[in-house]
């Protein structure tokens, strides 16, 4: 297969916007309250699973 004349060219990274449950557990203290915070204020949006969905009908 012959080389591409051009480098691919990929879309820059964002800051992460959307959040799940499980990402929020792993986040040092500090971060998670400023994240929580940030939830709260609508700044950033929580995604939940269908589990989670299935746990509050």
């Amino acid at each position: 297969m012959p080389k591409r004349k051009e480098a691919e060219a990929f879309a820059a990274v964002g800051s992460k916007d959307c959040w799940h449950s499980y990402s929020l557990q792993v986040l040092a203290p500090g971060k998670f309250a400023q994240v929580v915070g940030d939830i709260l204020k609508g700044k950033y949006s929580l995604v939940s699973s269908r589990a989670d969905d299935r746990a509050t009908a």
